[in-house]
């Protein structure tokens, strides 16, 4: 009976682990001589081994950098048209907002002026004197002067508001408002700005920066064109917009005509 038990235990094959299965078949695919087998032979060593070889491994970072490029390229394309199309927006909002903003002052304020009532210190080797001009592109509106509570401050003279003055200007592709402030409105909130701040005086609003043209026309009682200011009583304001985004020129045009209210 124990003789049968051992060699019955004799008999057993003997287990392998999983590192001595892989190391025994490439010993048995190098042993080989035969040509025909030795690609397949060497590919499977290599698989038995987990690596690549340097072929196999320039073919993979060449995949890897063609689809890095392709990532690139959709990534720039959608960046540029997403900055492009903010851009748009961004042109949209501001012409209506400087729309909107000369309606109110048009509205409630004297009109346009042919030239500033109020003398402009800060305006260099001239008189002080703005002209309303589209050649130059400068137009000048006047408006109620308010005090502190947002009342109207009454010349006593007249029974009428003062004015203070606004002279809107172009300098490049920059739209400007400087505010002239009516000096003998007691309490008047406004303030005289320039062209550079300094303690004592405010700078300019800027109100675009890619203004390429601004053009009004006023028109009479008759809806007739007219070059006098008094005469006018409603004008018409064509904004242009240009900016180059990424390459390629982007351009808005916004328009309105406003009823005017002329009390001079």
């Amino acid at each position: 009976m124990l003789a049968n038990i051992k060699s019955a235990s004799l008999m057993r094959k003997p287990r392998f682990s999983h590192r001595t299965w892989r190391n025994k078949f490439a010993s048995r695919l190098t042993a080989g001589t035969s040509p025909a087998l030795s690609c397949k032979k060497k590919r499977a060593l290599r698989l038995a081994e987990g690596g690549f070889n340097l072929v196999e491994l320039n073919i993979a970072m060449g995949v890897a950098a063609v689809l890095s490029v392709a990532f690139l390229t959709i990534f720039t394309t959608f960046l540029v048209t997403a900055t492009r199309t903010n851009d748009s927006i961004d042109m949209t909002a501001k012409s209506q907002i400087l729309l909107r903003s000369l309606v109110e002052e048009l509205r409630y304020g004297a009109g346009v002026r042919d030239t500033n009532s109020i003398d402009d210190p800060n305006l260099a080797g001239t008189t002080g004197e703005w002209t309303t001009s589209n050649a130059d592109t400068v137009l000048i509106t006047a408006v109620p002067a308010e005090d502190s509570s947002g009342a109207y401050i009454i010349d006593p003279d007249t029974g009428s508001p003062y004015y203070n003055e606004y002279v809107y200007y172009k300098e490049g592709s920059i739209l400007y408002k400087r505010t002239l402030a009516n000096a003998s409105a007691t309490g008047n909130t406004a303030k005289t700005s320039c062209g550079t701040e300094t303690p004592t005086c405010p700078a300019d609003r800027k109100l675009i920066e890619t203004l390429d043209s601004m053009v009004f026309a006023l028109y009479d009682q008759d809806d007739a064109l007219t070059t006098v200011s008094t005469e006018a009583r409603s004008i018409k304001i064509d904004l242009s917009l240009n900016k180059n985004s990424y390459g390629k020129a982007l351009t808005f045009d916004n328009s309105i005509r406003i009823t005017l209210r002329n009390v001079f």
